[in-house]
């Protein structure tokens, strides 16, 4: 397992970073979900920016003053949220996942980025995935949803890409 969260981790910086100063405003609404796939093994690690989780998960938890912070991620709510707003299967069945760490981190353009990693695990090594990531559709009617899937030990990657115009499941045959 520990190669497959290596895996999902190695996208993107995942040091804590707090907020030096007012977020530079961003036009464009985007999450990316890398999601490892490795025998029975399952990880993600999501990337979101701060802003818009906060403004998402605000609403969904009926808190208007919640803060997203370094020492205060909100896993739990994460969570509960991403259960709801995406669905993953593996052969039909749906996948339990754990928040098993998170972070806040700034990109390339000085954005605030929130980041999550998630892991499960499955009876048996998958054949078939089913992926709907309606993360933030409620939130931005111009939301886009970037999915990188790796099937390891073979190092396979296919991409998904979804939006909130057009939020239908996909589905991909896995060790192909």
């Amino acid at each position: 397992m520990a190669c497959v969260v290596a895996a999902a981790a190695s996208v993107g910086a995942t040091r804590w970073v707090a907020p030096t100063g007012p977020a530079a405003s961003h036009d464009t609404h985007a999450s990316y979900l890398r999601l490892v796939v490795e025998s029975r093994s399952v990880v993600l690690r999501v990337r979101l920016f701060h802003d818009d989780l906060q403004q998402a998960l605000r609403v969904a938890a009926g808190q208007p003053e919640l803060r997203l912070t370094a020492e205060a991620p909100a896993e739990s709510l994460f969570a509960t949220y991403f259960a709801k707003r995406v669905r993953l299967e593996l052969d039909g069945s749906p996948v339990q996942l754990r928040v098993s760490g998170a972070g806040l981190e700034q990109d390339a353009a000085a954005q605030q980025v929130v980041w999550y990693i998630l892991e499960g695990e499955v009876a048996a090594a998958p054949r078939r995935l089913v992926v709907l990531d309606g993360l933030l559709f409620e939130t931005f009617d111009d939301q886009q949803n970037i999915v990188q899937i790796l099937e390891l030990p073979a190092d396979q990657r296919r991409t998904l890409y979804f939006t909130s115009r057009d939020p239908r499941p996909q589905q991909l045959d896995l060790g192909s």
